[in-house]
């Protein structure tokens, strides 16, 4: 009996462990998969990453080896790349959030205290056939904005009616604004509080959208930052440290699926801002 309860002991261990292994490597499979598709979809280039890894004790993701391919039409292979990036939960790292819809489903808010890119590198150059001027760069966040304009028309109501405007040239782009509400319409003063309540649960759902994870980030930093430009056949560099993204998400957060885009965004727009 005593040999059967240590194998049985033993047995239960060797599965636990097993299971163990698998959620958290399918985990990381997942992470991965995610920076990967979201960073190939907003961006239209091809994403690379070598590794995730998460860590249960510290609350803590490590990405190494993450790439971006350049445009077509430019002479450098790669647009972005970071050696390792570094995403660590809040203490408090998930919340419930009340989401109007019909289902009555609940929202997650993930709440990321930090994510730091620890060595960032760009490359900044104009196409040679380009009679504007325009820089890979700027030709990258014209992509990702039309694409988030696309899937979150209530968050980006003048880049979403010019969008609109093309698709359906016959009608004005005022109209096309006055399409998209992304406004509650000015109405007769409403005292019934139920009534109240529902027109504020429309609005936010419309706002919200209908995801059921969300992610909050409250700081987004780069140690390092390197830019080399091409101009004029000249090749220079621009470093930096220590530069504050600031944070991504109000209380609300941002859908999952919308942060990929959200972070590109904002990367592009400070690369831009600093290349001048």
């Amino acid at each position: 009996m005593n040999k059967l309860a240590v194998l049985a002991f033993a047995l239960l261990l060797f599965f636990s462990t097993m299971l163990w292994y698998l959620a958290n490597s399918s985990l990381n499979d997942y992470l991965k998969s995610q920076v990967i598709l979201q960073s190939n979809y907003y961006s239209s280039q091809e994403a690379k990453l070598l590794n995730a890894s998460y860590s249960d004790t510290t609350g803590t993701t490590h990405f190494t080896g993450f790439s971006l391919s350049n445009i077509n039409g430019f002479t450098q292979p790669i647009l972005l790349k970071a050696d390792n990036i570094n995403a660590q939960l809040a203490k408090v790292p998930t919340r419930q959030l009340d989401s109007p819809s019909i289902q009555k489903k609940t929202t997650t808010i993930v709440h990321v205290e930090e994510l730091r890119l620890g060595n960032l590198q760009a490359w900044s150059e104009v196409a040679q056939d380009s009679p504007h001027a325009k820089t890979n760069l700027d030709a990258l966040l014209e992509q990702v904005n039309m694409k988030l304009a696309t899937d979150y028309p209530a968050l980006y109501p003048q880049i979403s009616a010019k969008i609109y405007a093309k698709m359906y040239p016959e009608r004005s782009e005022k109209l096309a604004l006055e399409s998209l509400e992304t406004s509650p319409k000015v109405q007769a003063v409403e005292n019934n509080q139920a009534i109240i309540a529902s027109n504020e649960a429309k609005q936010k759902k419309r706002l919200l959208g209908k995801a059921v994870t969300r992610v909050k980030i409250t700081s987004v930093i780069i140690d390092e930052l390197t830019l080399y430009i091409t101009k004029d056949n000249q090749l220079q560099s621009k470093q930096f440290k220590n530069i504050q993204l600031g944070s991504f998400g109000d209380e609300n957060g941002l859908e999952s699926n919308q942060l990929g885009g959200e972070l590109l965004k904002q990367i592009l727009q400070h690369l831009i801002s600093i290349e001048k």
